[in-house]
């Protein structure tokens, strides 16, 4: 996640966002027994302790992706997001993929596009005002 959708979900659960490296965020909620409640865009992981939670061995966990593939999505100058599998809200499952996609896209409309990582936003239905 993003450091603003961190600080988001930090606020909400009352918890602390940090950036785990490479622009990657998470937030951890430190319960009162000691005990570490770790959000990511993958997953949410409780750890019995610091020790751990540095060695990477959570108690239990939730996945929050059926599928660990990272996609990529094409996005316009006006905004617009395109997936290559609209049906199941999935973006093209490289950026190489994405990428020649974008420059046909650009060469048949004009418009400027590239591809970017897909967010979860990109998947949920625009809300009508």
């Amino acid at each position: 996640m993003d450091e603003a959708q961190a600080k988001a979900l930090a606020k909400a659960v009352g918890g602390e966002e940090w950036q785990s490296g490479g622009g990657i965020y998470v937030v951890a909620l430190r319960r009162p027994d000691g005990s570490i409640v770790v959000f990511s865009d993958d997953a949410v992981a409780e750890y019995p302790d610091d020790d751990a939670f540095d060695a990477g061995q959570p108690t239990t966990s939730i996945l929050l992706r059926d599928d660990p593939t990272e996609y990529w999505v094409i996005q316009d100058e006006e905004g617009t997001v395109m997936l290559a599998d609209p049906d199941h809200g999935r973006g093209w499952p490289s950026e190489e993929e994405a990428e020649h996609e974008a420059r046909g896209i650009a060469s048949r409309t004009g418009l400027k596009t590239w591809a970017r990582r897909q967010r979860l936003e990109d998947t949920l239905p625009a809300r009508s005002s």
